[in-house]
């Protein structure tokens, strides 16, 4: 295993080893989205409501992306992960900046909702900007620490910097969209 975290990946290779830097980090997300999802339908899983799974299996899953793309892109030069890893942030960005925007601008809100579609879509791209740009930046943090063969460090560093980038997230959210989200019936 030593050989492979200094080792130069052939031209051949290279390719697959782009599409795995790719695919790794995306679908490690998509299912801790799935996960939430489903939380969030079924109201309790086992005998963890939603907020607890959210916090005892949803975030660690989510925290584990970056580290997972870490270890996927020790293969690659530091050309092609810094590519991969925009590529991987901006999808990544794109889909949390969507699926905010939507909860945001069409709540299920019996007395309408504060926000417009159009008032909330700049903010919605820069929250999810965050989102993504943190998986990346983890992602690049653990990399670094997996080609020197640190790997417990790539662990830890991954999901450190991940954590401190949910947070940025939640600061970022929590200050651009700012009131509550529905209308306060009135009396």
């Amino acid at each position: 295993m030593g050989a492979w975290i200094g080792a130069a990946p052939s031209g051949r290779n290279r390719g697959s080893l782009v599409i795995v830097g790719v695919a790794v980090p995306l679908a490690v997300t998509a299912l801790a989205y799935v996960l939430w999802w489903i939380s969030d339908r079924l109201l309790y899983v086992g005998p963890l409501d939603r907020a607890a799974f959210g916090w005892i299996v949803v975030v660690p899953t989510w925290i584990a992306a970056p580290v997972a793309a870490g270890f996927a892109w020790r293969m690659l030069d530091r050309r092609t992960t810094l590519a991969v890893a925009i590529l991987v942030g901006m999808v990544i960005a794109a889909g949390a900046g969507l699926l905010l925007w939507q909860a945001v601008a069409s709540p299920a809100c019996e007395t309408g909702a504060i926000h417009t579609a159009q008032e909330i879509a700049l903010p919605s791209l820069l929250v999810g900007a965050v989102v993504g740009g943190g998986v990346a930046l983890s992602g690049l943090v653990s990399a670094h620490s997996a080609r020197r063969g640190r790997l417990v460090s790539a662990v830890v560093l991954g999901a450190a910097w991940e954590a401190l980038m949910i947070v940025a997230a939640i600061i970022v959210a929590a200050s651009l969209i700012l009131g509550p989200a529905c209308q306060r019936p009135s009396i």
